[in-house]
């Protein structure tokens, strides 16, 4: 048998858009998604969005582990 690993590929900053990394950040901040929506001019739906997106993109099921990666790789500085 063999010994498989599988491990997330490198993820660059590149690859969230502009507004998903300005929506990370308010996020890791603590800033709820109707909070976020305010600041922003944008539906909560809409900032929903953005984070289903980022979670698909980036190959995460939830949140923290995504700010975990935030953090590590300096997207998110706290």
């Amino acid at each position: 048998m063999h010994n498989l690993t599988f491990e997330r590929p490198t993820i660059t900053d590149t690859m969230l858009s502009e507004r998903e990394s300005e929506i990370l950040r308010l996020m890791s901040a603590g800033y709820s998604s109707r909070e976020i929506a305010d600041m922003l001019f944008i539906s909560e739906f809409t900032v929903q969005t953005h984070r289903k997106n980022m979670l698909r993109k980036m190959g995460f099921r939830n949140f923290y582990p995504m700010l975990c990666w935030a953090i590590k790789e300096g997207v998110v500085i706290l």
